[in-house]
């Protein structure tokens, strides 16, 4: 027996909720490969943005240690 998760993908609702027969006829996979693409686009961006963030957290902390110690003078 095949046990089935109680958890549903929001995507998988939306595709539903966009066109139910598509859905069905398509068997639950992406039936529009463009917005398939588009939306794996936008989920490696999202995860790709953190390391921006580190970044200019590391600077920032860089410059106060600087400035701190009179390494440099404003």
């Amino acid at each position: 027996m095949i046990r089935r998760s109680s958890n549903l993908a929001v995507t998988k609702l939306a595709a539903y909720a966009e066109d139910p027969s598509a859905f069905i006829k398509a068997g639950g996979m992406p039936y529009n490969a463009k917005a398939a693409r588009e939306g794996t686009k936008a989920h490696q961006r999202i995860g790709a943005s953190p390391n921006k963030v580190r970044f200019i957290l590391v600077v920032a902390a860089i410059i106060a240690a600087l400035l701190y110690f009179d390494v440099i003078k404003v």
